[in-house]
Parts: C-alpha cells; sequence; structure tokens
C-alpha cells in the first residue's frame, strides 16, 4: 500500500457515527414507497436535502429528465387444454406493453434460455417459459428469435423478485433508443410454474398473457449534497439511490441514511479533498438513469477531477454476517485494509457473490468508468443461495414488497457506515490518494496474457508499452512513497495529477468497450473488453479473420495510445518531483 496515506483521521469519524441519527433517517423513510416520479420519492428527497443542509451540507433539488419504465401488471390465464387463471404474476420494468386483450400464444419450455437452446426451439410465434432472473440477454434473444412473450419461474421458492430487462444503460440516445425492449415479459412463483410445466409436457397448452408497464419520460428529483476540499479540487463521490422497490428500505433507504450520516461527518470534520453525496434516482427503473445523467452533465468535471466512486446499496440487513466486496486493482490492497480496520464482520470470498467477480460489473451505478474514476463497492450481506440470504445474500425480501422496517439491524449498518467513512476518509484527508496504479498496470497485463494465449497473437506494442510503464510507475512511486503531508505542495499536486491521468487512461483500457463519452450496455462483459475480438482469430479463416484482424488492430492501438499517454503523464510527474 501506498506509505503516506492518513489512517488515522478514520479512527475519529468511525467515533462520531451515531446510531440514534442513522435510525431518526432510516425510520423517515419507513413507510414510504419511493418510485421514480411518485410523491413518495419527492418527499424523501426533501428530507435528504434538508437535513444535509442542516448538518452545514451544500445541498440542491436537482431535476433529471430521464427515461422510467414502471411495471404495472401482468395476468396470465392458461386457455387450453383446460382454463385456469395463473393467480400470481408480475411484470417487468421495460417489458413490452400488450394490447388489453393480451396476446394469445402456445407454450413452449426452454428451461434455459441461451444463444443454443433458441436455436434448437420453435420459437417464433410462441410463448416461452423459463426459469431465472428476467435479465436483458435472454430477453434480446428470445425477441430476436420471435417469440410472442416470455414467462419467467422465480429463482426463489415463494417471492417474485422485481426485475428490469433493458440492455439501454440510463435514458436512450437516439442511436440506442431501438434497443428498447418490446417483449411482453411476466414472473410467476414456482408452484404454478411446475403445474404449467406439467401441461406442456403432456400436450399442446395455449394461454393469454396481458402486460401493462408505464414507460415514459418523467421530471425527477434528484438531491445531492457537497462538501469541497479545504486543499483540492479533486473528490469522491458516494452515491446510493433513492428510489425503491416498493418501501425498498433495505434497498437503500438504509444507504441513504449512511450518506447522510457520512455527509453529517465530513461537514463537521472538513476533508482536504471534496465529497460529493449523490442520491441517484431512476436506479430501480430506469436502469441507473440518474447516475447516468449525472455522469453526461459533468463529464468534464468528473474527468479532471473525480478520483473515487464509493457505491452503498443494500445495507443494515438483519443477518449479513460477512463483508461482499467490489473494487478495481489500483485500490485492491487498501480496500481489504480498511474493511480489516473498521469492522469485525469478516470479508466474503468473492466466488460467494451472486456477481461473481471481486472487479466491479455492468450494475449498481457504474456511470463513470469513462470518466475514469476508481471504484469501490461494499457492504454486509448474508448467504447467497439460502433461505434467509435469498437469491442474492440481500434478504429474501430483495425486490419485494417485504422489504421493510424490520429487515433492518442498525448495529450492522453502524458497522458499515464505518467501514465506509474509513474509506472516504483515506481518500479525502491524505496527502497522496491511497490509488496504487501498478496493480492496474499488471492486471492489463495479465488479461493481455490470456488474450495473446487464446488467440495466438503476439501483440508485441502493447507488451512493449506495458514494460515501460511497470518499470517507470515503479521508480515514480518510490518517489512517492517519501512524500509527507509536509512535503511541498507543488509536489503533492503533481502525484494527484499523475493519479486523474492514471485513471483517465488505464481505467477505460480496462472496463470500456464503447467510447468514454457514453455507456455501454447493461450487459456483462469481461475485462479488455475491446481486445476479446481477438480470442476468434485461431477459427476464423477467409475474409472473417480479415474483418477479426482489423478489429484487433484498432483496438490495440487504442490500448497503445492510451498506454502512450499514460508513460508521458508519469514522465511529467517525474519532472516535477525531482526538478
Amino acid at each position: 500500500m501506498i506509505t503516506p496515506v492518513d489512517r488515522a483521521t478514520e479512527e475519529t469519524l468511525r467515533e462520531m457515527i451515531d446510531p440514534d441519527q442513522l435510525t431518526a433517517h432510516v425510520d423517515e423513510f419507513s413507510g414510504l414507497e419511493r418510485v421514480s416520479g411518485s410523491a413518495d420519492e419527492l418527499q424523501a428527497s426533501e428530507y435528504v436535502v434538508e437535513t444535509l443542509r442542516e448538518y452545514g451540507v451544500e445541498a440542491t433539488l436537482e431535476t433529471a429528465d430521464v427515461l422510467v419504465s414502471i411495471p404495472e401488471s401482468a395476468e396470465i390465464v392458461v386457455t387450453h387444454p383446460t382454463r385456469q387463471p395463473i393467480e400470481t404474476a408480475i411484470t417487468t420494468s421495460f417489458s413490452g406493453n400488450t394490447p388489453a386483450t393480451g396476446i394469445h400464444g402456445t407454450v413452449i419450455n426452454i428451461p434455459d434460455v441461451t444463444s443454443e437452446s433458441v436455436q434448437r426451439a420453435s420459437v417464433a410465434g410462441n410463448i416461452v417459459l423459463t426459469k431465472g432472473f428476467p435479465t436483458p440477454k435472454p430477453v434480446q434473444l428470445l425477441t430476436d428469435a420471435g417469440a410472442a412473450g416470455v414467462i419467467y419461474e422465480t429463482v426463489s421458492e415463494s417471492h417474485l423478485h422485481e426485475m428490469i430487462v433493458t440492455p439501454i444503460w440510463g435514458t436512450p440516445s437516439n442511436e440506442t433508443k431501438d434497443e428498447l425492449p418490446t417483449l411482453p415479459v411476466a414472473q410467476i412463483h414456482q408452484s404454478d410454474a411446475a403445474w404449467l410445466k406439467e401441461l406442456v409436457a403432456g400436450s399442446s397448452v395455449e394461454l393469454t398473457l396481458t402486460t401493462e408497464v408505464t414507460t415514459e419520460l418523467r421530471s425527477i428529483p434528484f438531491p445531492i449534497g457537497r462538501v469541497d476540499g479545504t486543499e483540492s479540487d479533486r473528490y469522491m463521490i458516494v452515491g446510493n439511490h433513492v428510489d425503491s422497490w416498493h418501501e425498498g428500505i433495505t434497498d437503500n433507504a438504509t444507504a441513504m441514511a449512511a450518506t447522510i450520516e457520512l455527509a453529517r461527518l465530513f461537514a463537521e470534520h472538513p476533508p482536504k479533498r471534496g465529497v460529493v453525496f449523490a442520491f441517484w434516482p431512476a436506479h430501480s427503473t430506469g436502469r441507473y438513469a440518474g447516475s447516468s445523467w449525472y455522469a453526461d452533465r459533468e463529464w468534464l468535471d468528473l474527468r479532471e477531477n473525480s478520483v473515487l466512486y464509493l457505491h452503498l446499496d443494500l445495507n443494515g440487513l438483519k443477518g449479513a454476517d460477512g463483508i461482499w466486496y467490489q473494487h478495481m486493482a489500483e485500490l485492491e490492497d487498501e480496500h481489504f485494509a480498511a474493511i480489516d480496520a473498521a469492522t469485525d464482520l469478516p470479508p466474503r470470498d468473492d466466488d460467494e457473490s451472486f456477481l461473481g467477480s471481486d472487479r466491479p460489473g455492468r450494475n449498481s451505478d457504474q456511470s463513470f468508468w469513462g470518466t475514469g474514476t476508481s471504484s469501490i463497492l461494499s457492504g454486509a450481506r448474508l448467504e447467497p443461495g439460502t433461505p434467509d440470504g435469498g437469491p442474492i445474500g440481500g434478504g429474501w425480501w430483495w425486490h419485494t414488497p417485504e422489504d421493510t422496517r424490520d429487515k433492518v439491524d442498525i448495529d450492522v449498518l453502524v458497522e458499515e457506515t464505518k467501514l465506509f467513512a474509513t474509506i472516504a476518509a483515506r481518500v479525502c484527508y491524505s496527502p497522496v490518494l491511497p490509488h496504487d496504479f501498478r496493480a492496474t498496470v499488471t492486471e492489463i497485463k495479465t488479461q493481455l496474457d490470456e488474450i495473446s494465449s487464446a488467440s495466438e497473437h503476439a501483440f508485441t506494442n502493447i507488451y512493449d508499452r506495458l514494460a515501460l510503464a511497470h518499470e517507470e510507475l515503479h521508480a515514480v512511486y518510490d518517489d512517492i512513497d517519501q512524500l509527507s503531508a509536509t512535503s511541498d505542495p507543488e509536489f503533492l499536486t503533481a502525484v494527484e495529477d499523475l493519479y486523474v491521468a492514471l485513471g483517465n487512461e488505464l481505467i477505460p483500457i480496462l472496463y470500456v468497450s464503447g467510447t468514454d463519452y457514453g455507456q455501454d450496455p447493461a450487459l456483462s462483459q469481461p475485462l479488455l473488453p475491446q481486445l476479446q475480438c481477438a480470442r476468434s482469430l485461431p477459427d476464423a479463416s477467409g475474409p472473417t479473420r480479415r474483418f477479426i484482424e482489423v478489429s484487433t488492430d484498432r483496438a490495440a492501438n487504442r490500448i497503445c495510445h492510451r498506454l502512450d499517454r499514460t508513460l508521458r503523464a508519469v514522465r511529467r510527474c517525474d519532472e516535477r518531483l525531482n526538478s
């Protein structure tokens, strides 16, 4: 870890955390159904702004114009070989709407929707019964295959979890608007699905599916607070989401409470670097449209000044017994050290996570990769895949009407708030940021090694630059480790400028598939995404191989260009430190 990092001030902040304050905030949100654009969401947003101002935090209630999709109702009636309504069904955010009379079709069972299973089945014109979470990829596959609709068997024995199926991150652009889903989507209980599957196995089954979803542009409230730094214009963002499914007390009123408490701490103990406290709207029913809106509006400032996005979500869970985590490579060691210092809850292994990786993915308001902003996520969770933990470890009540005040453990929320305060303190009070971009360069090489091996491609131009970056970064970090709070302010500024430049170049190499100025789809993608096309080279021939080579060459050029700028930034910093 970086030596000149303040790991003492955090103790003061942890001692300042007030469980009574956290409890009062959570209670204030209890009973409010903070659906995007609702009066309850506005009431919660106004409370956030008023409370932040009482604490001395600069706070405003912005208005964001975003596309949201509110599920209203779903109805399923089996009409052949018997007439039987399904007792309970729900639809999803961004499901297609049916006519008021519904759509009628034959049911086919595809237990797992994949490219292969869809190709093997007669999907066109039929209504597909499947199992799992309603998510964008299978909905896209079924739409492309001509399905009339899809019915999902819920992953939980007794609960239907609200979901969203658009692949578009945030409000669509003119270029992506045609990718909005049109397929009607419903979800039913396992018992009803079992009956329906048994029926399908024995005869031809027909049913009528009706879905109603309100998808429209809305002007919705966006509360945001800010504590400026005393010595730097650079800042971190602490984000959560103000909107909810139903009451959403643990998703995400508890995180709102923790963020408000963090704002109080930083207002009373002004930091060297600033903190933005963002309560994103349109997380649940807008596919992160609030954070995406903010990233678009503040892109230039974020690119120049933001140094970390810390996302708070699913906090204060009753029964939580371990810390789930994700982080970018440059903050991995510091994040683990903060977990160890701040809480007695043990870290969970990353393979226990529903999200399946210790690196940030296309979820959780990760709208700031193109701005070169490092990212950390963590919080206390239950064991996923258990009766108490539910499908993702966020409690069996996750994304259901049962996410209510009785699911909160304030003691757990206090422990998490201590962790968040610790992370923020190390970023905002330290003479030097805790980011170690040597680890980021190493991760790029690790990913490149895998692609090079799979593609049988040398990538010499990238490897040469990575070797230089590794060598020169290690040299400049040796100088950085000699700095302290009493060092020449010009030296400290030089290092901060370097870190921002490194984030701007290295983070998009690892995380961005498209352009820095927009948002990649809300679909899973591997690290080093631009270069993944090269994996297909060994099995390709003729024109297809040449087309892949062109894509590979362009991706390699893009990476080399970023690494060249990385090297220039390192050399500028070295000159400033040794002039």
